[in-house]
């Protein structure tokens, strides 16, 4: 999932200020006015991320006049920029109690929770800010964002279809609904989302990635190395994009193509044991089982619970005449639970131990 984080400031009555001789010294205007003054000047060092300094115009405003809701937002929204996330949600409070239609603080505060692990809470006030304003995007994007990492796919589809309702050119919610789409196993109009996301906005490279894996999933290989090609053009040092690239690969067939990516993979890291086994198996149908043996044993000293890794390797150890090997390695794929395991152990007369 994509995550974008939207920050609202509020600025000051709109027109245009003529430059002039202030003669008239701060400390002797009103409260009211002295809290715009203090006000407007925090907005401007906000927009000039001076954050701590707009923070001390803030508080001064609300010094001159507690009841100042738009400061108060403001306050929290600059707290939030400097992670002082439990701070912003009380300014966030005080403002939603002054103005309790204020959508943006409901969705600024839900923002703040969010930064704090607080997910239900947060939820409720994405809801909140989308009741109070059914055409705020953002507010059904994060909702839906955050119903997709629950698991809740259809309810996260609901969102993102009103987030695109209420702005039809929403990037990252057209890339987010394919997402949820493919989780719901619809893959051509996941293809469509991704599609129009990456029309919207052709820099948004992981939607060129997820459009390559709904593609292979969806059977079409073609369609899916041409992504991954694309993606790999523009972006070079993403050791999964190659190592998906190679899976792509092996499935049609080019098993020295996908080693090669799968070299490509573990070059920028040798950790991944993911690409260890998935060259163990290039090599198995390329027929260098020795090398195979090698990688599914490197990504079993990374992961001794890979199943499939103790698959490949007795697969391996069978042809190069470990045949003791092979059942263990079978025996323990089996008790990691790979069915396939049991049938290849059976099949070669290994017994039990």
């Amino acid at each position: 999932m994509l995550r974008i984080y939207i920050l609202f400031i509020l600025a000051g009555s709109a027109g245009i200020a003529h430059a002039q001789v202030d003669t008239v010294r701060a400390s002797t205007l009103p409260p009211a006015q002295l809290a715009e003054k203090l006000y407007n000047s925090g907005v401007t060092k906000f927009n000039n991320k001076s954050y701590q300094a707009a923070l001390q115009d803030f508080d001064k405003a609300l010094a001159a006049r507690p009841d100042f809701a738009k400061a108060y937002y403001n306050r929290a929204t600059t707290r939030y920029e400097l992670n002082e996330y439990p701070l912003a949600v009380q300014d966030y409070d005080a403002a939603i109690r002054l103005e309790p239609a204020s959508h943006t603080s409901y969705f600024g505060r839900g923002q703040a929770r969010e930064a704090l692990g607080q997910r239900t809470e947060a939820e409720q006030d994405y809801t909140k800010a989308a009741e109070t304003k059914a055409d705020f995007a953002p507010a059904w994007y994060y909702r839906g964002a955050l119903r997709f990492e629950k698991g809740e796919y259809q309810a996260a589809k609901t969102d993102f279809d009103q987030a695109l309702k209420a702005d039809p050119n929403y990037a990252y919610a057209y890339h987010d609904r394919g997402s949820a789409q493919r989780q719901l196993s619809n893959f051509a109009a996941a293809i469509q989302d991704y599609t129009k996301a990456l029309t919207l906005q052709p820099d948004l490279l992981p939607a060129l990635l997820n459009r390559a894996a709904t593609r292979r999933r969806a059977g079409d290989l073609k369609g899916a190395l041409a992504d991954y090609n694309d993606y790999l053009t523009k972006k070079t040092d993403n050791a999964i994009a190659y190592s998906n690239r190679g899976s792509a690969r092996y499935e049609a067939a080019d098993y020295r193509g996908a080693v090669e990516d799968f070299n490509k993979a573990l070059s920028l890291d040798a950790s991944y044991a993911f690409a260890w086994n998935n060259r163990a198996a290039a090599y198995l149908k390329l027929e260098d089982y020795k090398k195979a043996a090698a990688d599914a044993g490197k990504a079993l000293s990374l992961n001794p619970q890979y199943a499939e890794a103790y698959l490949n390797r007795g697969h391996a150890r069978e042809m190069i005449r470990d045949a003791a090997g092979a059942c263990q390695d079978w025996r323990k794929a089996a008790e990691l639970g790979l069915e396939a395991a049991s049938s290849y152990a059976a099949n070669s007369g290994c017994g039990s131990e």
